[in-house]
């Protein structure tokens, strides 16, 4: 189950169908849409999330003094439609409340992807509770002790159900962490004096500020949390990101030192190390540009965070450039999905790899080149994985920069 959102004639982009999933990645040139194209996303994710839903044709039974409303792909698609029909007819009020400037585009649509043996069931008695059943007959809960009057709660129902499509759980939030974070982190509460509203930002540039200005620390963790944040510390930031006296502050053995006066690769993964660290739950992680300012080594270390923070039950969006960083994330999936577990663990044994490295099979893949065409437009390719030969994914102009590097040695070298 996800959503799939199609765009045409949007800025350079002529045409991209993008699925959301557990692990996304934008990879293409400097200035080929990837921001913009993310930007969408949360934008499109979250007018969603707020959306008043109605029961519309959920399928209803009454037995005794228990009521089942089943949420079906009838109902999904019915629910498509109505949001489809709003961005056709309001989509200069949608990019002008996301982007705050009107950006070109000439259709915007939202599908909902799920098979027909894909469905939700709610259970509704002295309270209601909510089931995912996948097309495998496998049972999931969503949602438990839902409380209200009989309609409340199949309202309740049917909004969780929306949600858990979007890949945003009860509780759970989307953030967006821009490429020009070092200098937000720096900034954020300068911009809240003396402003009115989003003051001409993007949305989520601008919850991204809120996120800095509102800030709470977590005090509790989980124990794979607790790895997470170590690895983190160990591997990337040879410290801590702290916030103390409402101020983050990078901590280095027994030494503070203001962001401001540490270095720009520290600044860059402060933002991530603060998720991390948040009280606040956010299912679904926009990055962008992750590879700013990290040491092409450090790359490989950020690849392995990604994979143990999707792992954590998260969703991830991830914009770059690196060809460093994106053959990381791509041998790390390509061991991943090996299915000679001798072989795998001898792999990871080589090199150093721990499984908690890997990503684990239940999850999504989706990778995306943005592609330049000699008009300097752009079209949006979802590559294919290749587990034989084993190359994984085909990154073509990553591929060619590499060969262009090789020859030029070779003509150095005579």
């Amino acid at each position: 189950m996800s959503i799939r959102v199609d765009v045409r004639k949007f800025a350079k982009i002529e045409n991209a169908s993008v699925k959301t999933g557990d692990f996304v990645m934008f990879l293409g040139d400097n200035n080929s849409g990837k921001t913009l194209m993310m930007e969408l996303m949360y934008g499109i994710i979250n007018m969603i999330s707020d959306w008043n839903v109605e029961i519309g044709c959920a399928k209803i039974t009454e037995m005794e003094d228990i009521t089942y409303i089943k949420f079906s792909s009838e109902w999904f698609a019915e629910i498509e439609s109505i949001i489809d029909n709003y961005l056709k007819n309001n989509r200069r009020s949608f990019l002008l409340e996301c982007f705050s400037i009107e950006i070109p585009v000439e259709e915007i649509a939202v599908h909902f992807e799920m098979t027909e043996k894909e469905f939700y069931v709610g259970t509704i008695a002295e309270t209601a509770y909510l089931e995912k059943e996948d097309a495998d007959g496998n049972r999931k809960n969503i949602v438990c002790n839902v409380a209200g009057t009989v309609d409340e709660m199949k309202l309740r129902l049917a909004k969780y159900a929306l949600l858990d499509m979007l890949g945003l759980p009860v509780g759970k939030r989307q953030l967006f962490l821009p490429a020009a974070r070092a200098g937000l982190q720096m900034l954020y509460r300068n911009f809240f004096v003396n402003r009115q509203g989003k003051s001409g930002l993007a949305l989520p540039i601008y919850d991204y500020l809120k996120f800095l200005q509102t800030y709470l620390p977590k005090t509790q963790f989980g124990e794979n949390e607790e790895e997470l944040i170590e690895f983190v510390d160990r591997e990337l930031l040879d410290g801590k990101i702290e916030f103390r006296n409402d101020v983050f502050m990078y901590r280095e053995g027994n030494c503070y030192v203001p962001l401001n006066r540490a270095s720009s690769m520290i600044h860059e993964l402060s933002s991530f190390s603060s998720v991390l660290k948040s009280e606040g739950s956010y299912g679904y992680l926009y990055y962008d540009e992750v590879e700013n300012s990290i040491h092409p080594i450090k790359q490989g270390s950020m690849a392995k965070a990604l994979m143990r923070f999707c792992n954590l039950g998260n969703k991830i969006i991830i914009s770059t450039h690196s060809d460093t960083l994106a053959g990381r994330i791509n041998n790390l999936i390509l061991v991943s999905r090996m299915k000679n577990v001798i072989r795998k663990n001898d792999i990871l044994e080589k090199l150093n790899w721990s499984m908690w490295d890997m990503l684990q099979p239940d999850k999504t893949v989706n990778i995306y080149e943005f592609k330049k065409n000699e008009k300097g437009s752009v079209v949006v390719e979802e590559l294919e994985f290749f587990d034989f030969p084993k190359i994984g994914y085909d990154f073509g102009r990553f591929n060619e920069n590499i060969d262009m590097l090789y020859d030029e040695s070779n003509c150095i070298m005579g």
